[in-house]
């Protein structure tokens, strides 16, 4: 896995590319996260436009890092949603609690018209939703 960083304002814009389908590729995602709260920032726009598949491997790092962020009222926004991609995440019912867009700049621009919501529990969404 390839992240590419750009930060606008408050927000952290990550894109990623190559293959998310094991625990070793994966595993830097969440890690670049933890990084990104340690400087103060938690709310992130991913853009998936370079990747065409993931695995569960990776969905299970996005929950995990979205459970991070929303313990210090942040939130993970997703852009660049492939058809495959987007159906994964509607099947786990993932499209549930990753809010997605059409571009980076909407997703930037969300931050400031739909703010995180306060603390959250993804647990709570997602058992919820079952």
């Amino acid at each position: 896995m390839k992240i590419r960083e750009e930060i606008r304002d408050d927000v952290a814009v990550l894109t990623l590319s190559g293959n998310l389908m094991s625990g070793p590729e994966v595993a830097p995602f969440h890690d670049y996260i933890k990084r990104l709260m340690l400087d103060g920032i938690s709310k992130v726009v991913v853009d998936f436009s370079k990747v065409k598949w993931f695995g569960s491997a990776m969905l299970g790092v996005m929950v995990g890092a979205l459970t991070s962020v929303k313990q210090v009222n942040g939130d993970i926004r997703l852009t660049g949603v492939t058809k495959k991609i987007e159906s994964i995440l509607m099947v786990t019912k993932l499209a549930s609690i990753f809010r997605t867009l059409n571009s980076v700049d909407r997703a930037v621009a969300s931050f400031e018209t739909q703010p995180p919501v306060v603390a959250e529990s993804v647990t709570a969404v997602l058992v919820g939703s079952l």
